[in-house]
């Protein structure tokens, strides 16, 4: 039984969620499970930075702001292990999986990150996963599918929908087989959303939290049947949003809508959430397997706490059950962090960790990289490594 710890920083970067996950097994017989969570804020000093970003232009954070996304990941390291009443020393290794897009225009040095996290902690950290992925061709999205395959294995057929900077949607058939999973990214998330309310309030806003402003709007529902028309929605899987499918030119055309039709900004925060939610049961009745036997939905990520979005989402799985990831073990903020972990244990144990038909890539690969620990750490490491990938190559047998 290995105990790893999974870190992850969110597209809006707020802060740092985490999870303490147990592991038996190895490789594809793997069988992890959360044994606690946790999410530690960001201090004001970096949110401030965050906010400060321009957009559009590419920043370079100073060391202040490293420092401090650096030490918000210790904190919540050891707030989770504290929480499953772990040791540092009894962790076998954690696991940084940084924002696939972030809402502002940081150029972090996750690398450097990682660095300070294994300084500070003494554990290995394995990071940077999507750039194996990327230099085979793929596109690192949705990087963490048979991660999540082997965290949400079950009996029954589930449905896994994030809500997070984007919507993604992933099916996994009854029993868990990795590579029968089917999923993709739908359509926009609460990055669109997020900056709807920042462009609509001149910045006095960033967020429209549980969707009050939306609930008040209405649907503007021929605005709505031409954002369905979106080449990114129509397009076949696999397929990942581009991060200007619903970017800047997207905001300019919807706000020029909005002004020819009369409406104001909560009646396009209430159009854009109807976006989001059509968009994942669209995604899920064209392009995800029927099954024969009834399917669970399970739905993770901060979108989970817009109540809104929430009621719109569950409107679109009639007679199925919508509940959150928590149902099955994994609670629904910290899915990103928990695959983390179980991605940092499937390229310690030799077996690629990308679904290569998902991701676009040429073939499996091992995913990330190694910043070792103290030498107590990295020597425990190293020799489960040298364990499981000395008899024969399994580096490139995809997940």
């Amino acid at each position: 039984m290995r105990i790893l710890i999974g870190l992850s920083v969110g597209s809006g970067l707020e802060g740092v969620d985490a999870a303490a996950v147990r592991a038996g097994g190895v490789g594809l017989d793997l069988a992890p499970a959360v044994a606690a969570a946790a999410r530690v804020a960001f201090p004001p000093s970096a949110r401030d930075a965050v906010r400060a970003a321009a957009p559009g232009a590419i920043t370079l954070p100073g060391p202040e702001f490293v420092r401090a996304v650096a030490d918000t990941a210790v904190h919540a390291a050891r707030q989770v292990l504290a929480r499953a009443a772990v040791s540092p020393r009894d962790v076998f290794a954690a696991a940084l999986l940084d924002p696939a897009r972030p809402a502002a225009d940081l150029a972090v040095p996750w690398p450097e990150v990682a660095d300070r996290v294994a300084e500070q902690t003494g554990l290995t950290v394995v990071h940077g996963f999507r750039h194996r992925d990327r230099a085979a061709g793929g596109a690192g999205h949705p990087i963490a599918a048979a991660a999540d395959a082997l965290l949400f294995a079950g009996p029954a057929p589930r449905v896994l929908v994030h809500l997070g900077a984007v919507a993604s949607v992933l099916f996994l058939p009854a029993g868990g087989k990795v590579s029968a999973a089917v999923g993709f990214e739908a359509g926009p998330g609460n990055q669109l959303l997020d900056a709807l309310v920042y462009h609509g309030t001149r910045g006095k806003e960033s967020a429209d939290p549980g969707g009050k402003r939306a609930v008040q709007g209405r649907c503007l529902e021929p605005l709505l049947d031409r954002w369905r028309e979106h080449p990114h929605l129509t397009r076949r899987p696999p397929k990942a949003v581009h991060p200007e499918a619903f970017g800047r030119s997207f905001l300019l055309a919807a706000f020029d809508a909005a002004r020819q039709l009369g409406a104001t900004l909560p009646d396009l925060l209430c159009t854009a959430t109807h976006l989001v939610a059509r968009a994942v049961g669209d995604a899920v009745r064209a392009w995800l397997p029927a099954s024969p036997s009834p399917r669970q939905v399970l739905v993770t990520g901060g979108g989970t706490r817009n109540g809104f979005l929430w009621q719109l989402l569950a409107q679109q799985f009639p007679g199925e059950v919508v509940a959150r990831a928590d149902e099955a073990g994994v609670p629904a903020t910290a899915r990103n962090a928990a695959a983390a972990a179980v991605l940092a244990a499937l390229t310690c144990d030799g077996v690629a960790g990308n679904l290569s038909v998902l991701t676009g890539a040429v073939g499996g690969r091992l995913l990330g990289h190694l910043a070792p620990g103290d030498g107590r750490n990295w020597a425990k490491v190293a020799a489960w490594v040298a364990d499981q990938t000395g008899e024969y190559p399994r580096a490139d047998r995809a997940a």
